[in-house]
């Protein structure tokens, strides 16, 4: 356990530590979404006009595309002696905790940043399926941490691009001092006025309001390796109940008929939760699992003289982006400053018609304008002015570094495809190669994206064990978005040897977990329907593998208005044995049709001569059995009339008040037990 001036120097060190890079950070998430003005470099300039050309956007939303199209795909691989069903029960349970919203928006939080910044993260907890009484299960779910490289500080010491190897971490959540004394009550800890741990560094650009009004929380997860004991417990029917020792419940156990059995000291990870403020710890909380809770996910990475390094898609397009929008600001206020050229005509070819000539453009209605054709002497003056006043002049300098910048952020941010690429006659081939080449720039926050979700598939398998540690039944979420049940710790009598025996056992799962880049379900589809339509168009009308490719791409297709069809082609491949029934209906549709179909007499005989033998295995083995049930129930017989004659014994030699205190005996005989083995 921490005392509270270990975890504030802790934390302090883990603050200190990469302190100018997430200084950086914080200014790259105000560049890409505030403003790309409050600069200290452009601060000095006179420009009347500030505009903003941001071309850095495009990037970053084609980034984020790439994210959503190619998702990861998270793969549980059973290890050891785990059961046949482990794996699609933990893929099924993971796709599924995933769909809840929370989860969702923490992996496009931390997408978003990671691009923007060079680092994201979420964080994994558990929370009951819902407020009624009686029901205790929980589900586990992600919670975005906004403005990560600000409000997460992790050990040091920790250098793996998942942060596995780090003993702590501490997330600041700021809090207004309504919300700190709301905090206070619901924790349950006295109000103390806030002392605020030392401020998280923001840009010297940020337009912060209010900033010595908030309070941070700190949520610090210290992870250390201890000695655990667990407890068997087992009642009269051989179900069992494995605990840790903060976790018996005495009086639970007794009310349930459980019974001490054995201990088994193991040594794992504990992490512990610390909320504190500056003022002391306000409450301390164990956490489910063996590993830190917190998923980060980063951008661009990279350790340099020891010190860790991170950016998003904005540090290099930075300055060009700058240069680009002062060009084009500079290039408005020259043609807004700058007069419109006008014409000039003489004193002599304008007389007695200047008002004519007072006003320009729309606001002249005159239809047609005159001057005088002779001067005084009666000399012919010029027709039309004799000049014209000069258009802004814009310096071709500038209209020469316009074109660079523009190229100086293509060259960081863009995948350099062509400008044009919306030709309509392009094949499905070229279209994919395009998106292959789109998938270059974005492969490297693909690819460290994949190390966040295999960490998170960790961290939720271990979470899992502990949290699911009860008979429930949960759903399942395949690849294509079905759904399915599956119940979990179920306890089932093996009736060969009379023994319970627990079914799906998911608190002794042991995993290795996988991550792989892949498109979507949908466009794993969408390629298939169009592999099918080309094999399909290559097969001659009688052959029967077009019949069954038809069919296939039958199935694929989508909308509600195609059900029917989808079923007719799915019931067709079932029938012709290409797909496996999934469903009750299925297999008695295709047991229906089996038993439709006439054999020939050779098949009709072989049939007949095979169920012969069969009956006669059968008739053996329900002879074996029957011996077997009747040797069960001689044996039963032969108890009960043995408890039969103890129980008469002791109904004529003792009293009832004997009776009562021998079951109060018994009772305190249990406790005693359940207490000397958890003592020891």
């Amino acid at each position: 356990m921490l005392d509270f001036q270990d975890l504030k120097r802790m934390q302090e060190k883990a603050y200190q530590h990469g302190y100018d890079t997430r200084l950086k950070a914080a200014d790259d998430m105000l560049f890409a979404w505030v403003t790309q003005w409050d600069d200290e470099y452009l601060n000095g300039t006179d420009l009347a006009t500030r505009f903003e050309f941001n071309i850095i956007r495009k990037a970053q939303r084609q980034i984020l595309t790439d994210l959503v199209l190619n998702p990861i795909q998270v793969d549980f691989d059973p290890v050891d002696d785990t059961f046949e069903k482990a794996s699609e029960i933990m893929d099924g349970a993971y796709r599924a905790d995933m769909r809840n919203n929370k989860s969702q928006e923490a992996k496009k939080n931390a997408n978003q940043e990671a691009v923007v910044c060079g680092v994201g993260a979420w964080r994994l907890t558990t929370e009951y399926r819902n407020n009624l009484e009686d029901d205790d299960r929980q589900r586990i779910i992600r919670e975005p941490i906004f403005e990560a490289n600000n409000r997460v500080f992790w050990d040091p010491n920790a250098q793996l691009i998942d942060k596995s190897d780090a003993k702590y971490v501490a997330v600041l959540y700021p809090y207004s001092h309504d919300a700190y004394k709301d905090l206070c009550e619901e924790l349950g800890c006295d109000y103390t006025p806030p002392s605020s741990f030392a401020e998280p560094e923001h840009s010297y650009t940020f337009p912060w309001v209010g900033q010595d009004d908030k309070v941070n929380i700190v949520k610090f997860y210290h992870r250390v390796l201890k000695k655990v004991k667990y407890y068997t417990f087992a009642d009269e029917f051989g179900n069992r109940r494995v605990l840790q020792q903060d976790e018996v419940d005495e009086d639970d156990l007794i009310d349930g008929g459980f019974e001490f059995e054995s201990e088994k000291t193991v040594k794992r990870y504990v992490v512990t939760e610390y909320i504190a403020s500056g003022a002391g710890i306000m409450a301390e909380n164990r956490i489910a699992g063996e590993h830190l809770p917190i998923i980060p996910q980063y951008g661009e990475r990279q350790f340099v003289e020891g010190e860790e390094h991170y950016e998003g898609i904005v540090r290099l397009a930075k300055d060009p982006q700058r240069l680009r929008n002062f060009q084009l600001s500079y290039l408005a206020d020259i043609v807004s400053r700058s007069g419109r050229s006008k014409p000039i005509f003489t004193d002599e070819q304008i007389a007695g018609y200047e008002d004519m000539y007072n006003l320009n453009g729309p606001d002249n209605n005159y239809p047609y304008l005159k001057q005088n054709h002779l001067d005084s002497s009666g000399n012919p003056l010029p027709v039309g002015p004799v000049g014209q006043t000069p258009d802004a002049n814009v310096p071709p300098a500038l209209m020469a570094a316009i074109g660079e910048s523009r190229m100086a952020v293509d060259d960081v941010a863009s995948p350099g495809l062509p400008q044009d690429i919306t030709d309509p006659s392009l094949s499905g081939k070229a279209v994919q190669a395009l998106q292959k080449r789109l998938d270059m720039q974005s492969y490297t926050y693909q690819d460290h994206h994949k190390y966040a979700m295999r960490r998170d598939g960790e961290v939720y398998a271990s979470m899992f064990r502990d949290v699911m540690d009860s008979e429930q039944e949960i759903v399942l979420v395949q690849l294509d978005g079905t759904t399915s049940k599956e119940t979990i710790n179920k306890a089932e009598i093996d009736w060969s040897n009379m023994q319970t025996q627990i079914v799906n056992d998911v608190r002794n799962m042991m995993f290795d977990v996988y991550a792989d880049i892949g498109p979507s379900f949908e466009s794993v589809k969408s390629q298939n329907r169009e592999e099918l339509k080309e094999l399909i168009n290559g097969l001659p009308p009688g052959d029967p593998m077009r019949n069954i490719l038809l069919n296939e791409y039958l199935t694929m297709l989508e909308g509600s208005h195609m059900e029917d069809v989808r079923d007719y082609a799915r019931k067709q491949l079932i029938l012709q044995g290409i797909k496996k029934p999934e469903t009750p209906e299925e297999e008695h549709m295709l047991m229906q049709a089996q038993q439709n179909q006439q054999p020939d007499a050779q098949t009709q005989a072989l049939l007949m001569e095979g169920q012969a033998r069969m009956q006669e295995g059968q008739a053996a083995i329900m002879n074996e059995e029957n011996d077997r049930i009747k040797l069960q129930i001689d044996q039963y017989k032969a108890d009960t009339d043995r408890q039969k004659v103890i129980i008469e014994a002791q109904k004529a030699g003792l009293q009832m008040r004997d009776i009562a205190v021998s079951t109060e005996g018994k009772r305190i005989d249990n406790v005693m037990k359940l207490r000397q083995g958890v003592g020891r």
